[in-house]
Order: structure tokens, then sequence, then C-alpha cells
């Protein structure tokens, strides 16, 4: 009877340790948000990107819209393979798949479904001057899921069961010996 007692104790402690530790978690990571479509306007002008950094979330749609405020640009985005040919005062904007090769179309906004979180830099691919090595921005693609909540259900189940298998020798023989 007091080992039964003993176990069902330890139980409630790990569920009570798991939802403490969810919660938490939760809390931590409360700032998540649905996959959202974005429209995005980048103003190109030499050795600098207007913004200069953009953060979405995982799953999020970009609808960038390109456009050079001086001389021919280009805007090339690290891991989505998109590359932007942008002339001054022009609406619509040159882009292609570097991956297939240099076939051109003609574009007023380049769409991208941010399937990978991470952080990736989107450059100038076309030499604008002296500066233009250096012109550079960073699309910051934070993750979309419920991670802290989870992180903290697993940190709070753990703990629950280190205290329900911290048994001492003491609760031992005290359990074997009310059998």
């Amino acid at each position: 009877m007091f080992f039964k007692r003993f176990i069902i104790k330890k139980f409630w402690i790990v569920v009570a340790a798991t939802i403490v530790g969810a919660l938490a978690g939760g809390l931590a990571g409360s700032g998540t948000e649905a996959p959202a479509s974005k429209n995005i306007t980048i103003k190109a002008r030499q050795y600098a990107y207007d913004p200069p950094k953009i953060i979405a979330n995982k799953g999020d749609t970009l609808l960038l819209e390109l456009a050079s405020l001086d001389v021919v640009h280009g805007f090339y985005l690290e891991g989505y393979d998109v590359d932007a040919e942008i002339h001054p005062g022009i609406n619509t904007f040159k882009i292609r798949k570097p991956s297939e090769g240099y076939n051109w179309e003609t574009a007023d906004v380049i769409t991208v479904i941010l399937t990978r979180r991470g952080k990736f830099r989107y450059r100038c691919s076309h030499t604008c001057g002296t500066m233009h090595p250096f012109m550079q921005g960073e699309l910051i693609v934070k993750p979309n899921t419920p991670y802290h909540a989870g992180l903290g259900g697993i940190a709070g189940f753990a703990i629950g069961l280190f205290m329900m298998m911290g048994i001492s020798s003491k609760e031992l023989k005290v359990v074997t010996a009310g059998k």
C-alpha cells in the first residue's frame, strides 16, 4: 500500500514538473505567429540596401519589390536561388534562378517562400562602384513552431523523472519493509 502511494506521489511530481516546464517554455516562445504574407520594398542605392535587415518567420511568404535609386544594381538572395537585375527608374526588373542558367525573365515582384530558418545574406550581384563588395543585407528567418514550449516540456519532464528516480536508499528500505 505504501509503495503504491509512493509511486503515485512521484508520478504526480513528474506530471506537475512537465506542465510547469511547458508553460514556462510557452511563455518564453509566445512570440510565434501563423505564417504570413509580407510585402517588402527593397531600395538599392550605391553600397546599401534599405532595409538592411529583414526579419520573418519560417513559412512566411515574402513578396519583394525591388527599386534602384541611382545605378544598375543586382539582388542575389543566398540560399533561395534568386538573382535579379534592377535598373533605376524602372518598376520592373530582370530575374533568374542561377541554378537554371541565364534565362532572365521580367518581373515586378519576387515571391520567396521561407522554407528554412537561419541567416541569409542578400547582396548586390552587379558591379555598381568601388564599394560594391560591401553592399549587402541580411534576411533572418526565425523558427515558427512552438519550439520553446516543447523545450520547456522536455526539460520539465526530465526534471520530474530525475525527481522520481531520486529515491534515496533510506526510502528504498522503507518501501521494501512496508511490503
